[in-house]
């Protein structure tokens, strides 16, 4: 695939996107917004999901809001825009222009990269995080490089440890904009977890797993002990996973302990949440802190609260 190619999707302004495939949208002050879906804005090639703390360009819009694969994605674009992905340029081209649907996860599809130094690096290096946790979660299979994109990949279990999605977390900012979402297919109710599946007392919940494995250094940090606690992600803020996991991991005395962001969505989160689950503990970063991940590292936010 050439540079042209690949730079021409990343670019493709979405809301003429959007038009084209009759996407109903509606605008106020300088973004747009799809109908119904009032947390993702969206200007020029650029777009942001305020409940997941997730955006990008163009190519990641259509892998996040329509379940595409990266090359998917650009072909999609490619061909919308009239510049179809063939064999010249590298990819062979589809007989039709049709969105394709998501079909059911399938681990086999993802390959894996040799060494896992690019996600040693980047979770180590630049997010604080131990590495003999990291290391332990490599061995455990859980956690690994995607060998095309060099993503974090982070395997989501279901209740008979098959893995049924993933979490991906980008290492390479690209525009200042780091990629975010769930592969395609990867099964709704279910997150990235760490710690005791079955019965536990306490299950924890985070808005990604870079911000779970940065509690469990802070808390190891403080001689905390987190016995009988189930750590999960929830890749955004997704009550789904809330349900689901209180369900099939926990039991009557399991109480859920809210992790999530010190910002406005993570905050009517922890309300909405409340209003379900009274007993529920909410434990957050401290004030001056947006993330759990900025309190390891010790990174102040404006938007802490």
């Amino acid at each position: 695939m050439t540079a042209d190619i690949l730079r021409q999707a990343r670019q493709t302004d979405l809301i003429q996107w959007l038009r084209r495939n009759n996407v109903p949208l509606k605008k106020a002050g300088q973004w747009w917004y799809i109908e119904g879906h009032d947390s993702l804005r969206i200007q020029g090639n650029k777009w942001f999901r305020n409940s997941q703390g997730i955006g990008g360009n163009a190519i990641d819009f259509l892998v996040s809001y329509y379940g595409l694969s990266p090359i998917e994605a650009i072909k999609k674009l490619s061909l919308d825009a009239g510049c179809p992905v063939n064999k010249k340029n590298g990819v062979k081209e589809k007989k039709t222009t049709r969105p394709v649907a998501p079909g059911r996860f399938d681990l086999n599809v993802i390959a894996k990269a040799c060494d896992q130094r690019r996600v040693i690096a980047y979770l180590v290096k630049s997010r604080g995080i131990s590495a003999d946790i990291v290391l332990a979660e490599i061995q455990k299979g859980q956690l690994f490089q995607e060998l095309q994109t060099g993503n974090a990949i982070f395997a989501m279990l279901n209740e008979s440890d098959v893995i049924v999605g993933a979490e991906v977390i980008g290492t390479l900012n690209f525009e200042n904009a780091r990629f975010k979402g769930l592969k395609a297919g990867s099964e709704r109710g279910y997150g990235y977890t760490v710690g005791q599946r079955q019965n536990p007392r306490y299950i924890l919940y985070f808005e990604s797993a870079v911000d779970l494995l940065s509690f469990i250094v802070i808390m190891r940090n403080r001689a905390k002990p987190m016995s009988a606690c189930l750590l999960v992600s929830m890749a955004g803020l997704k009550f789904g996973v809330v349900h689901k996991s209180i369900q099939i991991f926990g039991n009557k005395e399991t109480t859920p302990v809210f992790c999530v962001d010190n910002d406005v969505a993570g905050n009517r989160f922890i309300t909405r949440c409340l209003s379900l689950f009274p007993t529920a503990i909410i434990k957050q970063p401290d004030n001056k802190f947006k993330d759990w991940n900025d309190q390891l590292r010790g990174k102040a936010s404006l938007y802490g609260v």
